[in-house]
C-alpha cells in the first residue's frame, strides 16, 4: 500500500486541528459503485478472456453465481459489485493485488 494512500486516509480521520482546514487536512468521500447489468459483467468477463470458472475463483462466488449474473436472474450487488466496479475500471488489479498470476513465462 502506497504511503500517499495511508497519509491520505489518516488524515481525512484524524485532521491535526479540528475545524481548521489546513492542507494537509483531506476530507474523504465513499462513492457508490455503478450498476452492471448482466451484458456488462459477460462483456467484462469475455475481455478479460475468462472462463466462467476461472472468474468465478477470482471473484470467489460457484459457477453458477457468475452464470446467474451474466443471464439477468441475479442482480450483482454487495461487494462483489465494487469488486467488480473496480475491474472494470481497472483491469490490472487483477494481477497486481495477486489474484491471477502470468504462468506463462514458466513455461
Amino acid at each position: 500500500m502506497s504511503t500517499y494512500y495511508k497519509d491520505t486516509v489518516k488524515d481525512a480521520l484524524f485532521p491535526k486541528k479540528k475545524g481548521v482546514i489546513t492542507k494537509r487536512n483531506k476530507y474523504l468521500k465513499t462513492v457508490e459503485p455503478g450498476k452492471i447489468s448482466a451484458q456488462e459483467a459477460k462483456k467484462l468477463r469475455e475481455k478479460l478472456s475468462l472462463s466462467i470458472a476461472v472468474f468465478a475463483s477470482v471473484m470467489n462466488v460457484s459457477p453458477k453465481t457468475v452464470e446467474a449474473w451474466e443471464s439477468g436472474t441475479n442482480e450483482i450487488s454487495g461487494s462483489a459489485l465494487r469488486l467488480l466496479d473496480m475491474i472494470k475500471k481497472n483491469p490490472d488489479i487483477l494481477l497486481e493485488c495477486g489474484a491471477l498470476e502470468d504462468k506463462t513465462a514458466l513455461k
